[in-house]
């Protein structure tokens, strides 16, 4: 009997061990994958993004809300401290790097919708922030739509 509890003991025990590290991996800062604006770029998302780097804004928290026709989540805050996510709630609960947003990233599902979707609609901040994204994948589908509400505050 005695080895059969060794035997368990060494196959749980490095599932415990996993399971106790996972918080301080969520923790590690993580690059912001940088959005770069091709040659035929849609002008607003250009002249938005060129206002956003303007600004020269390295570190803020950016809060990101997706509602759909789907079940209810609380917003996604994402902390950017020189151009690397530092930390992602959900609110209270900590999420991996990532599952936050940057504004890189946002910049950058705005560009894949506008190709996939066939309908995409962005209202801008004058510092070339995305308040509001709608984005429709097909206008004849019913309730298919996702809308993304954006907050930014520098820190």
């Amino acid at each position: 009997m005695t080895t059969m509890k060794h035997v368990l003991l060494a196959a749980l025990l490095p599932l415990g061990l996993a399971a106790t590290a996972a918080p301080a991996a969520a923790a590690d800062p993580q690059p912001v994958q940088p959005f770069v604006p091709g040659i035929n770029e849609e002008p607003d998302l250009s002249t938005a993004w060129q206002k956003w780097q303007a600004k020269g804004i390295d570190d803020y928290v950016i809060t990101v809300r997706e509602s759909c026709f789907c079940v209810r989540t609380q917003p996604v805050e994402t902390v950017i401290r020189n151009d690397r996510t530092v930390r992602v709630t959900r609110g209270d609960r900590r999420l991996k790097a990532s599952r936050g947003w940057s504004m890189d990233e946002l910049y950058s599902l705005i560009r894949s919708a506008r190709t996939e979707a066939e309908r995409v609609d962005v209202e801008w901040t004058p510092r070339g922030v995305p308040s509001s994204i709608a984005i429709d994948p097909s206008t004849m589908v019913a309730d298919e739509e996702t809308y993304y509400t954006v907050t930014l505050s520098r820190l």
